[in-house]
């Protein structure tokens, strides 16, 4: 769907104009899957390396016992969860950025998970404040936990591609992302049946189910959130008032 002439994705989006086609977007996304298999396979596993290896090696250091409750609920475990999160937010949102470059049709490859390390501390707030929103949400019923997951899934790529703040960023991705809960909805519920296979083979399926994630996730990035239409000028007011809503 072609944006009107002089308005933005962004805008078309808040509006609620967007139509989502779940068979194209699923389509493409397996697309660009297959066209940069390399690059995918060598980001999630990296990935997987760094994630399980820093575990393994900070449960060492810091003598957290995985098979002992009381263990895991100590002092050494909550300082492993913190070092985790400062490890794995600029990766994780390298690997977001993965999906938002190619499906944009932007050169991109595994190098991408490195390059966000210098927005690590914002990073790291954005995600212990979603987490703490979610875990309260779940608090309540579960429901406002699921709510709070899927206003806020575009926080971090706003942070990191519009270098929006946190609070920003939370604010705009909940904006767009409350005009369609029920596609997002049914879009969470695809994406929780295809992460059953990730634990049906081992793991091993978390390296295509992982790719599809994020490219999906991409493409919508870029349908719901470019701030530049293709007839418009790089820099207009129009724009500059969208982002600061």
């Amino acid at each position: 769907m072609q944006p009107e002439q002089g308005k933005s994705n962004l805008e078309r989006a808040l509006a609620g104009e967007y139509k989502f086609n779940f068979k194209a977007l699923f389509n493409r996304s397996q697309s660009l899957y297959k066209a940069n298999l390399m690059t995918f396979l060598k980001s999630t596993g990296l990935l997987m390396l760094i994630g399980v290896g820093s575990t393994l090696v900070l449960m060492s250091v810091l003598k957290v016992d995985p098979s002992s409750v009381e263990s895991m609920q100590s002092s050494p475990a909550g300082m492993l969860d913190i070092i985790m999160l400062i490890i794995m937010s600029p990766l994780l949102a390298g690997f977001r950025m993965l999906g938002v470059k190619l499906t944009a049709d932007k050169p991109a490859d595994a190098a991408e998970l490195g390059k966000y390390f210098s927005l690590t501390l914002a990073l790291v707030t954005l995600n212990l404040l979603t987490s703490l929103l979610i875990q309260l949400g779940f608090m309540l019923l579960i429901l406002p936990g699921v709510y709070v997951y899927l206003v806020t899934q575009f926080a971090v790529v706003l942070l990191v591609e519009r270098r929006a703040g946190v609070i920003q960023s939370i604010i705009l991705s909940a904006k767009v992302v409350n005009q369609y809960l029920m596609p997002f909805l049914l879009l969470l519920v695809l994406f929780v049946l295809l992460f059953t296979l990730v634990f049906l083979t081992m793991g091993l399926a978390i390296l295509w189910v992982g790719p599809l994630y994020t490219l999906v996730l991409g493409q919508l990035y870029n349908d719901l959130f470019a701030v530049q239409s293709e007839e418009a000028p790089a820099t207009s007011p129009s724009q500059d008032s969208v982002l600061d809503a």
